[in-house]
């Protein structure tokens, strides 16, 4: 009768073999593109690179006030470190733009704010509000800001959307580069779009 040793070995050693051997878990299923998600989340950063009284484009029979200034802004893509959270790049490719009205300068008051876009290849237009929340905070020559615009007019598949920011004005009106310097301007924002079910 052969001995089954040789053949019980070979088995132990495949069994210790394969148990040893790391499985990677299946990345988890999120909200935001992952299974039976019905939303998309984007966080740019808005940098301006004009404003202007405003023109045609800022009626108020489209706006829905009379607007005073017309600015325009590149949308780049934000780059955050996957342990955190934490936001390491604020400049990396641009993501989109938007043409923006304003009822007027942003101030303790809130103030009427239309935008028309594009983030992501997605055509976006918003209707929504502006206020400061803190003048020369963190530091003289730096307000803080906060702004809303509710999405309509999307294409398919979405059904509505919202953007949000978290923006700071400073004594540099234009560009990247703040002052005084260091601080992200104006905007970081996020952009929630809905799926239709």
């Amino acid at each position: 009768m052969p001995s089954r040793r040789p053949l019980i070995s070979l088995a132990v050693l495949a069994c210790v073999a394969a148990c040893a051997t790391p499985v990677a878990p299946p990345p988890p299923a999120s909200a935001a593109g992952g299974a039976g998600g019905v939303e998309d989340i984007y966080v740019v950063r808005s940098v301006r690179e004009s404003r202007a009284p405003a023109g045609e484009f800022c009626s108020a029979a489209k706006t829905g006030f009379a607007a005073t200034l017309e600015d325009r802004y590149a949308f780049r893509a934000v780059v955050t470190r996957s342990p955190d959270g934490k936001v390491i790049d604020t400049l990396a490719h641009e993501v989109g733009s938007l043409r923006a009205c304003y009822q007027g300068a942003v101030g303790p008051e809130e103030v009427g704010f239309y935008a028309e876009g594009v983030v992501a290849g997605i055509a976006v237009t918003g209707r929504g509000k502006c206020v400061a929340t803190a003048a020369d905070f963190p530091e003289p020559g730096i307000t803080s800001l906060r702004c809303f615009l509710v999405l309509s007019d999307l294409p398919a598949p979405y059904a509505a959307g919202v953007l949000t920011t978290n923006s700071i004005s400073s004594r540099a009106l234009l560009g990247e580069r703040s002052e005084p310097p260091g601080y992200v301007q104006p905007s970081i924002a996020t952009i929630r779009l809905w799926h239709k079910r």
